[in-house]
């Protein structure tokens, strides 16, 4: 396997870490009461929120110009997000150390030390140590985080499994992912309504006659999996939509995606959408199983309905603590054994007919 000497920057990359230090003490005492407090344990908080991938809690802690320097390179939440994603499912353990804070009336800055701890996937563990500094302002809301930097102290070499690296990069049909990204492009963008984010499945509904809504926006493209959809969130984002139905995962499956990184992709999905449209409501539909005809033209997923089971039991999980609403559709769409019943189906054993609509909408509408 290739070795990774400086991976503490591919990863703190999608943390959205910085490299380099900047003195601003001029004018800053050091604190005292609350101020020092609330400082030190906005920190901390700030970083509990790396660890949780809670994009919302990051958002609300931090300044709308609020940037990141790693490197050269400069960072502001969006792309912390947008890295963060693509290195699914991971954890992380970050202990602070030797914390000093300086504040005045408006402004306040802090120095301390790292040291996170790093899972990938149950399987690679490693440490990293850093110097840190922290910026905050004071505003009309209270304290926000408005520049951080970092200073790595230590670049262990450490081996990635290639099966970790570049889903991202898989499209069934690349072709049609890039048709429907630029028609999504030249669209005119509507503010509100309703948006549909999914593969085939969402793709082949006309759900403006569906639902009889004409301010129904569909996001959805035949042969998309997870990562194509978060590199394409923005867009829906961008409309703020009232309602957003999120259908994904089956694409996933059938590349053999861990479901504990399509999981998290979806968990992406919601918190960034949450964190850029406050007011959007999310919900996310039940992976779909399949039934024995779909050996005929996706023999990739035959077998992977005990596969579906659980990554529909793990979203039913997040629901409850990610704060979408799960809609269990393949529970009224498949038989005993837990396969997609021949009269929702299309011949493929894959798809839904209009019957199968049928009952997604009735659910949508109730």
């Amino acid at each position: 396997m290739k070795k990774y000497l400086l991976v503490g920057c591919l990863l703190l990359t999608f943390f959205g870490l910085a490299t380099g230090r900047t003195r601003l003490t001029a004018g800053l005492t050091r604190p005292m009461g609350d101020d020092s407090t609330l400082l030190r344990q906005m920190i901390q908080d700030y970083f509990d929120g790396v660890a949780a991938k809670d994009f919302v809690k990051l958002r609300s802690m931090t300044t709308e110009d609020f940037v990141i320097y790693e490197d050269g390179k400069v960072w502001n939440n969006d792309s912390v997000f947008r890295n963060i994603q693509y290195h699914q499912p991971f954890r992380v353990k970050f202990t602070l150390s030797d914390i000093r804070v300086f504040v005045d009336a408006h402004s306040a800055y802090a120095d301390y030390r790292s040291h996170p701890d790093f899972v990938l996937s149950d399987t690679v563990k490693f440490h990293l140590d850093f110097i840190e500094t922290m910026i905050f302002r004071k505003t009309a809301a209270g304290w926000k985080i408005s520049v951080l930097h970092i200073t790595e102290l230590k670049s262990p070499e450490v081996d990635i499994p290639s099966r970790y690296r570049k889903y991202s990069a898989v499209r069934f049909v690349p072709e049609h992912y890039q048709e429907r990204v630029a028609l999504f492009r030249s669209e005119a963008l509507q503010q509100g309504g309703t948006v549909f984010l999914g593969n085939s499945i969402t793709e082949f509904a006309d759900w403006r006659q569906l639902l009889n809504d004409a301010s129904v926006v569909n996001r959805g493209i035949a042969g998309d999996n997870t990562f194509g959809m978060l590199d394409r969130l923005q867009d829906v984002i961008d409309h703020h939509p009232s309602k957003l139905f999120i259908e994904a995962g089956i694409n996933d499956i059938a590349q053999n995606v861990p479901v504990g990184m399509i999981v998290g992709n979806i968990s992406s999905i919601v918190q960034w959408a949450k964190a850029g449209s406050p007011a959007t409501r999310v919900y996310v539909v039940s992976v779909l199983p399949v039934n024995e005809n779909v050996g005929k033209e996706y023999p990739e997923l035959i077998g992977k309905n005990p596969v579906v089971r659980e990554m529909d039991r793990q979203l039913r999980q997040l629901a409850g603590v990610t704060g979408f609403t799960y809609i269990d559709l393949a529970s009224r769409v498949a038989d005993p054994s837990g396969n997609l019943l021949a009269k929702y189906a299309r011949q493929d054993g894959l798809h839904l007919n209009g019957e199968g609509y049928a009952v997604f909408v009735g659910m949508i509408k109730n």
